[in-house]
């Protein structure tokens, strides 16, 4: 039986019927189908490993599709709960104070990529399948690529943005640091620039303890020990408060692993849980000791029992912006900024719906214009779209998506700066 997929029709016919399936807005199936078997590649997922989805869509305003839509984000304020007081009978209880909520509030942007077929391109991609044997027509793959492409794009915002949002306290904008920590910024074609600004309490930008972190003398360890009793003593949070510290891979790499104090701790880590091995200790020291510890023996220890400091989880996120004409490697993470936070999420994508979307749903596209609508994860709309060009037509398809990344542990979320030292 013949199909579009893996198809025995001659090139014209399967072009037609697929492009006819792709592009029609009363067959959406192929196209979801599609996009729901996609696979990316890890480093464009960053974003989730940190981030939900939020169920909600928030709806746009059509009176002035101009503006954006604005997000609301509740948070719960934890009161301090002293003692109970000695009473007499019968007699009156002294109240807790009550439990209070702040509201963060901010501007839901549009972000989107696109691909564009001309029917000239069309007929070349018929000439190209009709020199493959039936076996190597697979069609929607190449399609499936090229949408894939697309979330791809969608995928390296938001983990771009979420890379801001942890490492700035909440804030984003579409400027961008490059590794030479060098700032590029770019506002799409239509100029648009999108900004948002810091919402954590100034008290929980903090800095590097006794010594910036760069010193080799400095005891690191210790430093990040007292950053995290400290704040949890000021904000009344039980000492079992389960949090995480969120470092750069750069600064694990270049710094932690080279620091003696974190050389010792991860030492002392490794005497302990060796039970099966026999430890000599001479002169302080055993000869299961090492002057050169790993990337995962430093994490094994934070998410040890005898670790001084919560666990850490390192990051690694970059993305590539693109200019008129040039591509750039850049990342969102904050240079020289590490990141302590309640474990688990940070925060929700908040998303909304589209003019583009709403536009298409209405009943108001030209007859000229066949289209058709997927989404991928609830969260960005794949529009396919056939317009005509002169006399002839050409084939769209955009990837759309209204998001926002949202702290939703804002008040106990603490970006520490690790070139700046205490005064």
């Amino acid at each position: 039986m013949a199909n579009a997929y893996r198809n025995h029709w001659t090139p014209e016919e399967a072009i037609d019927k697929l492009y006819n399936k792709l592009f029609d807005s009363n067959s959406t199936g192929l196209l979801q189908t599609l996009v729901d078997s996609i696979e990316l590649d890890e480093n464009a997922n960053f974003w989730a490993e940190h981030f939900i989805v939020e169920g909600n869509e928030y709806k746009i305003d059509l009176s002035d599709t101009r503006k954006n839509p604005a997000w609301t984000v509740r948070q719960r304020n934890r009161r301090r709960v002293p003692m109970a007081d000695p009473m007499a009978p019968l007699s009156e209880t002294m109240q807790l104070e009550p439990e209070g909520f702040e509201e963060k509030t901010g501007s839901i942007w549009q972000y989107g990529k696109g691909l564009f077929e001309t029917s000239m391109s069309k007929l070349e991609l018929i000439a190209r399948l009709r020199e493959l044997s039936p076996a190597d027509r697979d069609v929607a793959l190449g399609l499936q690529r090229g949408i894939a492409d697309l979330i791809k794009s969608h995928n390296l915002r938001l983990s771009h943005m979420a890379a801001q949002t942890l490492s700035y306290g909440g804030a984003y904008t579409s400027y961008y640091t490059d590794e030479s920590n060098v700032t590029y910024t770019t506002n799409g074609f239509s100029g648009v620039h999108p900004s948002q600004p810091a919402y954590i309490p100034l008290a929980n930008f903090k800095t590097a303890g006794d010594s910036v972190w760069s010193d080799a003398s400095a005891d690191i360890p210790e430093q990040m020990r007292k950053i995290e009793f400290d704040f949890k003593e000021a904000n009344n949070l039980d000492d079992g408060m389960a949090f995480e510290w969120d470092i750069p891979y750069n600064i694990v790499n270049t710094i932690l692993l080279k620091n003696a104090a974190f050389i010792a701790e991860v030492n002392r880590y490794i005497r302990l849980e060796a039970p099966d091995k026999v430890v000599v200790i001479t002169s302080g020291s055993s000869n299961l000791d090492t002057n050169v510890i790993t990337l995962d023996q430093l994490v094994a220890y934070s998410r040890s029992s005898i670790s001084k400091i919560s666990p850490i989880r390192v990051v690694r996120e970059q993305q590539t912006v693109q200019n008129i004409t040039t591509y750039t490697t850049v990342k969102g993470w904050k240079p020289n900024t590490v990141v302590l936070r309640p474990l688990g999420y940070a925060g929700v994508i908040v998303h909304a719906s589209t003019s583009d979307v709403e536009l298409m749903r209405s009943g108001e596209v030209n007859n000229t214009v066949s289209w058709s609508l997927a989404q991928w994860r609830n969260l960005v709309y794949i529009i396919n779209k056939v317009v005509p060009n002169g006399m002839l037509k050409s084939y769209h398809t955009d990837a759309i998506g209204r998001y926002a990344t949202v702290l939703t542990e804002s008040p106990y979320h603490v970006c520490v700066d690790i070139s700046t030292a205490d005064e």
